[in-house]
């Protein structure tokens, strides 16, 4: 321990524990021993914060020093244990309802992380002069990791249709990242321009397919909830194919 720091308090550390069921907060692992980490190191915020900590096993603590394991998914994980514990969010937010938006949500946004790793992954395959690029796959398998995590709790607060939903869109990511793993060369050479449209098009459709199934578990028209959310800090949203933004017009 750094000279100076005090200890975490017994009530900070059991909460930390408790919101972590007493397991490695990452989904993957779930190891015991446990340790309680800062996410942004102590040495910066010098305090001991909940929304800065978790729990995680002594590897799992190691491969994050090391940054084996980076910051912004560390910040993912945390959150998928916010979803799963209602103390920790205001009283208006703690519905079912809400709950699911959050998960729905979540589970977007990592979707779209691991498209982006795929994509990079794929570009930096073509580009490599030096071998099978590792770097960028570790990222791309971290990023499968946390949408997995965010598919099953997703599944968790929906029900079954939303959950088929899920599991469709997450299983054609997968064998789109399996066949770039794979150096499959239909990947990296279409044949045609449209066939390149035609693909990103059904992975779009898979997700209006699963926000139709939210909208139906809430009750709610899909025009009265967004497709996504608005853009946020510069994330870049899946492109929008023609002759979809219209899919909901409401009447009158």
């Amino acid at each position: 321990m750094a000279a100076n720091r005090p200890k975490v308090p017994r009530p900070l550390a059991r909460q930390l524990l408790v919101e972590a069921g007493h397991r490695c907060a990452i989904p993957t692992c779930r190891a015991t021993p446990l340790e309680i980490a800062h996410i942004v190191p102590w040495h910066r915020v010098r305090r001991h914060d909940l929304p800065n900590m978790i729990v995680l096993c002594p590897n799992c603590h190691t491969r994050f020093d090391r940054g084996d394991i980076d910051r912004q998914a560390m910040f993912r994980y945390k959150e998928l244990l916010r979803l799963s514990d209602a103390n920790h969010v205001a009283p208006e937010d703690s519905s079912p309802r809400a709950g699911l938006i959050r998960a729905y949500r979540l589970f977007q946004n990592e979707m779209i992380r691991w498209h982006k790793s795929i994509t990079q992954l794929a570009l930096a395959v073509v580009l490599s002069s030096a071998g099978f690029p590792t770097g960028t796959a570790e990222r791309c398998l971290r990023a499968a990791s946390v949408a997995r995590a965010a598919a099953d709790k997703l599944a968790e607060l929906g029900d079954e249709d939303v959950t088929e939903a899920a599991n469709h869109l997450f299983d054609r990511y997968r064998a789109w990242a399996d066949d770039v793993f794979d150096l499959k060369p239909s990947v990296f050479h279409r044949s045609s321009r449209d066939e390149y449209e035609d693909e990103r098009r059904e992975r779009f459709m898979e997700f209006v397919a699963l926000h139709e199934e939210v909208c139906a578990a809430l009750d709610l028209d899909p025009a009265e909830l967004d497709l996504f959310e608005a853009r946020r800090n510069g994330r870049e949203l899946p492109a929008v194919p023609l002759g979809t933004r219209g899919l909901w017009k409401t009447g009158g």
